[in-house]
């Protein structure tokens, strides 16, 4: 009799000490989880596996994974190359006809701004194209079709004959633009970059592009900031295709931004995972950038001395200063070609260096990440 009590009290403490055992690893798997959530620093693929390898995964837990957005923030240079949609107008000019005579055909009819798209119906793709169709013209009026203010307008002009013997329209025009700029993250299709628009130097006016891409770039130099003059990366840009990171099929005042290339590893382009910050998470004080202007990502400290929550203040939102001295050393601060640098707070991506003061390099505007990620989703 009493040993049978004796083996039902151990089997009860071994029940009991089960179960204690069973609810400690419970919480301990929990607690791990939370804690990484919390930090902004969640493996992606792991959380994936985890979801669809069990079945008996709660409503919580699904939500935990799939609806807070994830990126890679990168902070890599990359090349930028974009073509125009048609061909842009810089200005109008004049010519020296064969005559003598100075002659300016598209004055007071094109603009500044204006995409050339068309001539006597036939597409102009560049500027080679549109020297073709005016040349074939032997000086009878054309028919140029303009895209302006989203607006197709038609225009009948009479190109001059110069004095060797071509016929112009004394346009200043431009079909591409190309440079160096900042990976500002990527998930598992697309990216985002630079924070702003690529605008034309000459004009300020926003690039209408057709098609572009984003290279690595190798960087060779790091021009530092003289006088009134910000500093710049200098880097050689291969346009094979075997070097394309990803297709550009956005440009706008928030940024540049588009697919990746099927064939390119992601995981080449950032260093972890990590959740995003909405403007209302982004405060004064402490902060990091990840840049790999050196060859491999490093964060560099920063703070963040003011942010402007007004939507209208777009690319310049969060005002911050470099306090880092490993990267004054390297750049004397924030250096053209760093747009796009991804901008950490609370192990959460909040942003992406946009401009720099060019009084003081050390200083410089941002933009939040949400408002890249409006654009980048097509909203």
């Amino acid at each position: 009799m009493k040993h049978k009590k004796k083996n039902s009290y151990r089997l009860m403490l071994i029940f009991i000490l089960i179960f204690v055992l069973s609810l400690l690893n419970i919480s301990i798997k929990d607690y791990y989880f939370n804690e990484e959530y919390d930090n902004g620093r969640i493996d992606l693929q792991r959380a994936y596996k985890a979801n669809a390898d069990n079945p008996s995964f709660d409503e919580d837990d699904t939500v935990y994974y799939n609806e807070d957005k994830l990126v890679m923030p990168s902070g890599l240079p990359i090349g930028i190359y974009v073509k125009t949609k048609g061909v842009m107008v810089i200005d109008t000019g004049v010519i020296a006809g064969e005559d003598g005579r100075m002659y300016s055909p598209c004055k007071d009819i094109l603009k500044q701004g204006d995409y050339v798209v068309e001539i006597n119906g036939m597409s102009v793709e560049d500027k080679k194209s549109m020297v073709s169709a005016i040349d074939q013209s032997d000086g009878t009026p054309i028919k140029v079709v303009v895209l302006r203010d989203g607006e197709n307008l038609s225009f009948d002009i009479s190109p001059v004959k110069n004095s060797e013997g071509k016929y112009k329209l004394g346009l200043w025009v431009k079909d591409d633009i190309s440079g160096i700029g900042t990976l500002t993250f990527v998930d598992e299709e697309s990216f985002a970059a630079l924070g702003h628009s690529i605008n034309d130097n000459d004009t300020g006016i926003i690039f209408k592009i057709s098609d572009g891409a984003v290279y690595n770039a190798n960087l060779i130099n790091i021009v530092k900031p003289d006088m009134n003059m910000p500093g710049r990366l200098e880097g050689i840009i291969d346009y094979s295709s075997s070097n394309i990171i990803g297709r550009i099929t956005q440009n706008t005042e928030y940024g540049i931004s588009g697919s990746l290339s099927k064939n390119y590893d992601c995981e080449n382009l950032g260093d972890e995972w990590m959740r995003i910050a909405t403007k209302s998470e982004v405060s004064v004080g402490p902060a990091y950038i990840l840049s790999a202007i050196t060859g491999s990502p490093v964060y560099y400290e920063i703070n963040i001395t003011n942010v402007n929550y007004d939507k209208e203040s777009g690319s310049k939102s969060i005002e911050l200063e470099i306090t880092d001295p490993r990267l004054i050393s390297l750049t004397d601060g924030i250096v053209q070609g760093m747009s796009g640098t991804p901008i950490i707070q609370n192990n959460r991506l909040i942003g992406a260096i946009t401009h720099v003061f060019v009084n003081d390099s050390t200083k410089g505007y941002g933009i939040f990440i949400e408002y890249m990620l409006e654009k980048n989703d097509g909203k």
